[in-house]
């Protein structure tokens, strides 16, 4: 027993696991006092202040994944940061980190987000604040739910600036420490969310335990860091290096546009869902988008904890040593969403039944269908992860105008046909494009062959 705890405490894994556990908010934990306590319109409203808050998040524009991609590259010992692909004599850099290089990305990243942070309190405070006012206006209890929003705002602003410490963590290969400062944080939401639920203070416990919890993680991202990254000069002050930020430019404001079609692929129906079809309805559609994304964040760690190795696997163009190691994680990644997939759509309902639930999941034909969208969508994201090691982002396109198609596509349909417009918006149309394309484009960025790579997949190549 002593054994599997030191393994579980040591592995980088294991405690992604964890963290993406906690993280998408379905812990056992917290969900069924969320369900108990919270009536089906401030469930509504919970995951309003959840969408509203994902599209403020876009203002990163596509810099933590950026600058974690670009860290992991200095931290491998790439001499230069290039805003596209890698030079030709990057593959025989030291592999010792570049520190002078990375303390000029670090204080690139400072200056970036300190305008940055400011920019999303706006965002959140203006026109978040407005859709809030305006979907609570019918409420009894309206200048509640107002207050609670400015203080999620808050909150969201905190976690957002805070945030980049971990994302650092992770860039220079400190995985498991970058996961267990975010468990760290979410722990402490979970106490704070628990404690106030069952004092009755409703939507107002969870507002205040994100906004604690962007203090934690800000205090102990920053602090480990500075001991992990062993700077001898310690943590640079906020300056923009222009040619930093040139190189960096280019891929982030792609990344960030792609982010901006994410959501319009992913969270903006829980938006559309409020505006049309009513906040209890929602509330069903978020709770079962909820433990759908729950068990998709879960099944893409096998890949993600990797991305790190994969990029500087990259820099020494390891492509070989790419391909068993990214195909034996998607093997992983498929098993995971099969099996629990079957566990959230025979399990689940009985479960939130036992435990009181004043809100339902989705009936079994739009939960069935729901999951089957969420696995092409994961399946193909985490093939893109693998095309944007290459330092380069082929998506901005497809992700913009497959978004916007999905969200025309839902006003027009969900009126009409409730949540199957939803559903049906979203399936058909990535499964013009987006569903098989990143797949492709993913292999061949492995200069192997198809072939070679769906051996590797099913584990039919000798060993190395």
């Amino acid at each position: 027993m002593r054994r599997v705890a030191k393994r579980f405490t040591q592995s980088a894994v294991a405690w992604s696991f964890l963290g993406t556990f906690l993280r998408v908010g379905a812990s056992v934990f917290v969900l069924p006092l969320v369900l108990r306590k919270l009536p089906p319109e401030h469930l509504g409203m919970w995951y309003v202040f959840g969408s509203l808050g994902a599209f403020a998040l876009l203002l990163d524009l596509g810099f933590e994944a950026t600058i974690t991609r670009m860290a992991s590259y200095v931290w491998a010992g790439a001499p230069r940061l290039t805003a596209f692909g890698f030079h030709d004599s990057d593959a025989d850099a030291s592999r010792e980190p570049n520190r002078p290089l990375f303390r000029d990305l670090l204080a690139t990243l400072r200056a970036y987000y300190l305008a940055l942070g400011l920019a999303v309190l706006l965002l959140l405070g203006v026109g978040g604040g407005a859709w809030v006012w305006q979907k609570s206006a019918h409420l009894p209890d309206a200048t509640t739910i107002r207050g609670a929003w400015c203080v999620y705002a808050l909150g969201v602003t905190l976690n957002f600036v805070g945030g980049r410490w971990p994302a650092l963590l992770g860039g220079i290969g400190a995985i498991r420490t970058a996961q267990q400062i975010g468990v760290a944080g979410l722990l402490v939401y979970y106490a704070l969310a628990v404690a106030g639920l069952s004092l009755g203070y409703g939507l107002w416990s969870l507002v205040v335990a994100l906004f604690v919890m962007g203090i934690v993680v800000r205090a102990l991202g920053r602090t480990v860091f500075a001991r992990v990254a062993a700077l001898p000069e310690g943590i640079p002050a906020p300056r923009l290096h222009r040619e930093i930020f040139a190189a960096i430019w280019p891929n982030a404001w792609r990344t960030g546009l792609v982010a901006l079609g994410a959501f319009l692929i992913v969270q903006a129906n829980t938006l559309i869902c409020s505006a049309f079809l009513g906040l209890a309805t929602t509330a069903s559609y978020g709770i079962s988008f909820q433990l759908v994304s729950m068990l998709v964040g879960l099944s893409a760690v096998w890949v993600q904890v990797k991305l790190p190795l994969i990029n500087q696997l990259r820099v020494a163009g390891s492509f070989e040593e790419i391909t068993r190691l990214f195909a034996t994680r998607m093997r992983l990644v498929v098993a995971s969403f099969f099996a629990g997939s079957l566990a959230i759509f025979f399990l689940a309902p009985p479960v939130l039944q036992l435990l009181g639930s004043r809100t339902e999941l989705l009936p079994p034909p739009l939960l069935g269908a729901l999951l089957l969208i969420q696995f092409l969508e994961m399946h193909h994201s985490q093939y893109a992860s693998l095309v944007l090691t290459e330092n380069r982002n082929p998506f901005l396109r497809p992700a913009l105008l497959s978004g916007v198609l999905i969200v025309a596509a839902s006003v027009l349909l969900a009126p009409r046909l409730g949540v199957w417009g939803l559903l049906l918006s979203a399936g058909v149309v990535q499964l013009c494009f987006n569903n098989w394309w990143p797949v492709l484009r993913g292999i061949r960025g492995l200069k192997v062959s198809p072939g070679h790579y769906w051996r590797a997949f099913f584990g039919l190549l000798p060993n190395a």
